[in-house]
C-alpha cells in the first residue's frame, strides 16, 4: 500500500511539473511586471489616473528605458559569446597538449623500435613497451577527437550568438535612429 501511494504521489508530482512548465512562462511574465511595479517608486494605479496631457516626457523616458533594456540584452549576448570563445581557446590548448604528448610518445616508439632492432634489452619487454606506447597513442587520438567534437558544438553556439548579436545590434541601431 505504501509503495502504491508513493508511486501515485510521484506520478502526480511529475504531471504537475510537466503541466506547470507551460504556465511557468506566463507566470514569469506576470511576476516580472509585478516586480517592475514593486521596484518602481510610482503607484501604477495613481499613474493610470493621470490625464494624457499631463504625461509630458514620459513616452521619451519609456523609450529610453526600452532602449537601455535592449542594450543590456546585447551586452549579455556579447558576454556569453566571450565565454564561449574562451571555451574554444581552452579546447585548442587541450588539443595542443594532446598533440605534444602524441609526438612525445611517437618519439618513444621510434626509440624503443631502435633499441629492439639493435638487439638491446629483452625482446619481449621491448615488444610489450612498443604495444603499450601505441595503445597510448590511440587513447590520445580518441581524446583529440572528443575535444574537437566539443569544440564543434561550441562553434555552433558561437555562430548562433553572433546571429543574435547582429539582430540585437540592428534593433538597437534602429531604436537610436528615432
Amino acid at each position: 500500500m505504501k509503495r502504491f501511494s508513493f508511486f501515485n504521489l510521484t506520478l502526480i508530482l511529475i504531471v504537475t511539473l510537466a503541466v506547470g512548465c507551460e504556465t511557468t512562462k506566463n507566470f514569469k511574465r506576470s511576476m516580472s511586471s509585478k516586480i517592475d511595479s514593486i521596484t518602481s517608486d510610482v503607484d501604477q494605479e495613481l499613474y493610470g489616473q493621470v490625464p494624457e496631457d499631463k504625461r509630458e516626457g514620459i513616452p521619451e523616458a519609456e523609450f529610453d528605458l526600452e532602449l537601455n533594456k535592449n542594450i543590456e540584452i546585447l551586452a549579455k549576448l556579447k558576454k556569453e559569446l566571450g565565454i564561449n570563445e574562451l571555451k574554444i581557446i581552452g579546447y585548442d590548448l587541450d588539443i595542443a597538449s594532446k598533440a605534444r604528448k602524441k609526438a612525445s610518445i611517437a618519439l618513444d616508439i621510434k626509440k624503443m623500435a631502435a633499441i629492439n632492432s639493435a638487439g638491446l634489452g629483452k625482446k619481449e619487454n621491448n615488444i610489450n613497451s612498443i604495444a603499450d606506447l601505441k595503445a597510448n597513442l590511440l587513447n590520445i587520438d580518441a581524446d583529440i577527437v572528443k575535444f574537437k567534437a566539443k569544440q564543434a558544438n561550441v562553434e555552433v553556439v558561437i555562430n548562433d550568438l553572433n546571429r543574435q548579436i547582429e539582430e540585437q545590434e540592428k534593433k538597437v541601431k534602429e531604436m537610436k535612429k528615432d
